[in-house]
């Protein structure tokens, strides 16, 4: 017995209904969160309900194909609307009124990331001196200028000045202070002095207890990479393995961002196929060569399993960025078509990623990290769809070796480039001009190079023996870190800057 209509079946698979809806989210949260003014919830959730039950004559096949399409995209739009709505209920939490201190602060260290003026510290907030419970931020961001002598994971006692999360300068400047409230930051500040180290163990509440031990288990794993991969690439390799930023010089990261490289920085497609694809490909092929196993079960299901368990710890270690986030749910899709038997869509799993995100964090919808990443793996795909669909009609087979793995490098440089330049332009008024060309150098030390001996390092960890695949490993990403300082090391002449509007 058929469960839907043809109709709405067909036009699900032809015209990629997910993207669609997916769309729709977009807009309807981009414009939520750029009005002035707060819609009433009840009309909000009211409108949502209508605009859902309002289309289902045409699931029914009664409506044409394009109005079921428009129907899809609006159902997206006032969704969007919803759950911005819905984010800024559950978003509700202290926030220091104005500016105090000195005044002493106490809470637990869950994140370190370097800063122009030293060490962004958050704290996990267990009191600060003359606020009452009920008016204490749960979580502050203070800049520590002089030598860190604490860590994640640590609990500490700072004298500090704090004030609210600061608005935007100008008109259409970037909203930190919404990001904060959406974040849960309730102050920034700054330390005077050094942060002290306290004996207070940790929270009492369990999700407080898992934070904490996951940064823990951050900084142990960066600062075991850091040390097995030089002094020179040590920090480097501690942010692509685990997040963390605050080995690395602040000279090294504005060379990556001046040569277009910065990317390598975010935990995106790139290392979560790196840890997933590796992974499955591993346990596929060692069970595959188990006999008794291979042909009593379908070892790709255990592969996937495993791999998408990789990807999850991945996830939660790195610090589930959005870049990070966009990738673990593609993965997941990937993978658990591989468990269903089920054909992955690329552009379905790509739109799925979108609405998860935008329900799960969808102020993110305005942030440069959401926009770029999404702009640069959605052109990849639609150019690689492109391209197997013209090589289909010209009945040409799909080709390997080098010649084709060249024009894949140039190709995926090249979209991904042009699809985040207009939003390094809008967001940053400056594009790397050289960036396609250092992408061309240094992605086949990263495809060849770094990741195979990354995924040695992971193989080898369980027994010990990862310390000479890391020590190569930092090898590699010093040739790459010397290609990020040749194409920065232009003047001026390497930014097309665009004058102040």
């Amino acid at each position: 017995m058929q469960r839907f209509p043809l109709s709405a079946d067909r036009f699900g698979e032809i015209l990629q209904a997910p993207l669609g809806f997916a769309i729709g989210m977009i807009v309807g949260t981009a414009w939520y969160f750029s009005i002035p003014f707060e819609p009433d919830a009840r009309v909000v959730w009211s409108l949502t309900v209508a605009v859902f039950g309002g289309g289902w004559l045409g699931l029914k096949g009664l409506a044409p194909r394009g109005a079921m399409y428009v129907w899809i995209v609006a159902c997206g739009l006032v969704f969007g609307v919803a759950s911005g709505s819905a984010a800024t209920l559950r978003a509700q939490h202290n926030t220091v009124p104005t500016a105090i201190g000195p005044i002493l602060v106490e809470g637990w260290v869950t994140d370190a990331q370097p800063s122009r003026t030293g060490v962004r510290l958050v704290l996990d907030i267990h009191a600060i001196d003359g606020l009452d419970p009920d008016e204490t931020p749960e979580t502050v961001r203070l800049t520590h200028i002089l030598s860190l002598k604490t860590e994640p994971g640590r609990f500490v006692r700072c004298w500090a000045v704090l004030r609210p999360p600061p608005q935007p300068v100008i008109a259409g400047d970037y909203d930190f202070a919404r990001q904060a409230w959406f974040s849960g930051l309730g102050a920034v500040g700054y330390v005077q002095g050094r942060c002290r180290g306290g004996a207070l163990g940790a929270p009492q509440t369990w999700v407080r207890k898992a934070d904490l031990e996951v940064a823990k288990w951050r900084r142990r794993l960066a600062q075991h990479v850091r040390a097995a991969a030089g002094d020179r690439a040590g920090g480097f390799a501690a942010a692509l393995a685990s997040g963390d930023r605050s080995f690395m010089p602040q000279s090294d990261q504005e060379a990556l961002r001046a040569s277009g490289l910065a990317h390598l920085l975010a935990i995106s497609g790139l290392h979560m196929g790196i840890v997933g694809g590796l992974v499955f490909l591993f346990v596929w092929r060692g069970l595959a060569l188990i006999e008794p196993i291979a042909l009593r079960m379908p070892v790709r299901k255990p592969a996937a399993m495993a791999a998408l368990t990789a990807c999850a710890v991945y996830l939660i270690i790195s610090g589930a960025s959005v870049s990070t986030q966009r990738a673990f749910i593609m993965s997941a899709v990937l993978f658990g078509a591989v468990l269903l038997d089920r054909t992955a869509l690329s552009l379905r799993s790509l739109a799925i990623a979108m609405i998860a995100i935008l329900i799960l964090a969808p102020w993110s919808v305005l942030t440069p990290g959401f926009q770029m990443s999404f702009a640069a793996t959605g052109a990849l795909i639609a150019t690689y769809e492109g391209w197997q669909k013209h090589q289909r009609k010209r009945g040409l087979i799909q080709r390997s070796g080098i010649s084709f793995w060249l024009k894949s490098l140039v190709v995926t440089s090249t979209v991904s480039s042009f699809a985040t330049m207009p939003f390094a332009m809008y967001h940053f008024d400056r594009v790397a001009g050289l960036g396609i060309l250092a992408n061309l150098f240094a992605m086949p030390i990263i495809s060849l190079i770094s990741a195979p001996l990354a995924a040695l390092a992971l193989l080898l960890a369980p027994m010990g023996g990862d310390g000479v695949a890391l020590r190569l490993f930092g090898l590699s990403l010093e040739w790459v870190m010397m290609i990020a300082h040749f194409f920065a090391g232009f003047g001026e002449e390497r930014w097309l800057t665009l004058p102040a509007m």
